[in-house]
């Protein structure tokens, strides 16, 4: 596996990189060249881009994929990652907090905890991108994990809050979230492993959903 630097947590904002060595510079004027219609330009547009690319190939290949690559990928000179987000650390940090957040503001207004782990896993299942990073950062020795936000912006502060019903205990939270990063992951591996058929696949996630909600509140 490879490497990473420290982040599950919150916000994007990481420190910018100086962008002084070699090939980091080349190109690193946004306006360099002739730009294609597709090739993002301007602050907003290369973060974009690169946040979009950096989430892909972080969860396909793991945290020690290369800072180039992404740039290629989003189609945006390797100077200006440095300019605008900083080195791979910083870059690894982004994604991860902004993962976090963006999962912490969808249960801002929910005070349903049963509802809240049900969304969770669905919306895990759908987009896999952070739990498959997360499994890598794990299983990799070498790995620093990124840096965590605040403990009250993560999202099992926002279910620990809700009370129409809340969690039923700590062991409850720890199952839903074992679920919402471990299944999106292994959930192929683990139908064939129970030789699920084909045909009862359809709508397991929307079944496993629903038990996740009963079983957070104690709905046995």
């Amino acid at each position: 596996m490879e490497t990473g630097k420290n982040a599950v947590g919150g916000a994007p904002g990481a420190p910018n990189g100086d962008g002084s060595s070699g090939d980091d510079n080349r190109g690193d004027d946004d306006n360099a060249g002739s730009p294609s219609p597709t090739r993002p330009t301007g602050r907003d547009e290369v973060r974009s881009a690169v946040m979009r690319e950096a989430r892909r190939l972080l969860s396909d290949r793991g945290p020690n994929v290369p800072l180039r690559d992404i740039a290629d990928a989003a189609q945006v000179n390797l100077g200006l990652i440095h300019r605008h987000i900083g080195r791979k650390d910083a870059l690894l940090t982004e994604v991860m907090q902004d993962a976090v957040r963006y999962g912490a503001a969808r249960l801002e207004d929910l005070d349903d905890a049963g509802e809240a782990a049900r969304g969770m896993l669905l919306g895990a299942s759908s987009h896999p991108e952070i739990s498959r990073l997360l499994a890598w950062l794990a299983l990799d020795r070498e790995a620093a994990f990124p840096p965590m936000l605040d403990p009250s912006q993560r999202p099992a502060a926002a279910l620990r809050r809700m009370t129409s019903p809340p969690p039923a205990g700590d062991v409850e939270l720890l199952l839903v979230f074992t679920a919402v990063y471990a299944w999106p992951v292994l959930r192929g591996a683990l139908l064939d492993a129970l030789d699920i058929p084909v045909a009862d696949r359809e709508g397991i996630d929307e079944r496993l959903a629903d038990l996740l909600a009963r079983v957070i509140t104690g709905d046995r």
